[in-house]
């Protein structure tokens, strides 16, 4: 039997009594890149917090390939840290290490590769993503916040994760930058076979990269489809949401 590569199964997650997600349900498959939009609030961060074991659920499952985590224990965290990437919003690189150094650390200490050999894989990573070598040995405060987020990906890739979750990837660029981020992860979930996970408010955004888009709004996953469907929604939330981005379009 062949499982999605990820599944969540009537998640909730509550802080005191506000409800966050609210019995969440939905499968990403193998190679398959899941766009989340949603409002801010509307539980997108505490979704994929839940996913990788920095949050634990109230109720409900995720399984990774089939595999049930348990998420009331340390098995959901160190599954997690092996299968999964997280590009966080502020690319969150290490100030102190070069951008090498940064891309390299992850093969080096969680895949136990030696220094040489991490270091050849995050030459391979950079090339991929088309970062010139003059900036290899440049510290993050040096770089663009886009040459940051590129980097970030970049180490992301560099530990061949099976799931990278995207967070609000094209916040803080430009329009010309904002294209090209998405076009390079669009091209690094094709060419790696890479199942994708993005939270976004950027409609823009997440028609490009997405295969599957679904919506949250407070704390319900009130519609999903294909990035063609969106505009044709009648849900009243839907549109309400993407309304902005029609009128601009």
């Amino acid at each position: 039997m062949k499982y999605p590569r990820i599944e969540v199964r009537e998640l909730k997650k509550s802080f005191d009594e506000t409800v966050i997600l609210d019995h969440i349900n939905f499968k990403v498959h193998l190679g398959e890149s899941l766009v989340i939009i949603g409002a801010s609030g509307s539980g997108k961060s505490v979704l994929t917090k839940c996913i990788v074991g920095l949050l634990k659920p109230d109720n409900g499952d995720i399984f990774l390939d089939g595999h049930r985590l348990e998420t009331n224990s340390s098995d959901n965290t160190t599954v997690a840290a092996n299968s999964i990437s997280y590009v966080f919003q502020n690319s969150a690189l290490f100030d102190s290490l070069s951008v090498i150094e940064n891309i390299s650390f992850g093969p080096q200490f969680l895949n136990k590769q030696n220094e040489k050999d991490a270091n050849e894989i995050a030459r391979e990573s950079m090339k991929k993503l088309d970062i010139h070598p003059k900036f290899w040995f440049m510290y993050p405060k040096e770089l663009s916040s886009s040459l940051r987020k590129i980097v970030a990906i970049a180490r992301a890739l560099a530990v061949k994760p099976k799931i990278i979750i995207f967070d609000e990837p094209s916040t803080g660029l430009d329009i010309r930058a904002s294209h090209k981020l998405d076009y390079l992860i669009r091209e690094s979930v094709k060419n790696e076979n890479i199942t994708a996970i993005t939270i976004t408010h950027d409609i823009n955004s997440a028609l490009h990269i997405a295969d599957s888009i679904a919506m949250l709004h407070e704390g319900k996953l009130i519609w999903s489809g294909k990035p063609s469907d969106l505009k044709k929604s009648s849900h009243v939330e839907v549109r309400r949401f993407i309304k902005p981005f029609l009128s601009s379009t």
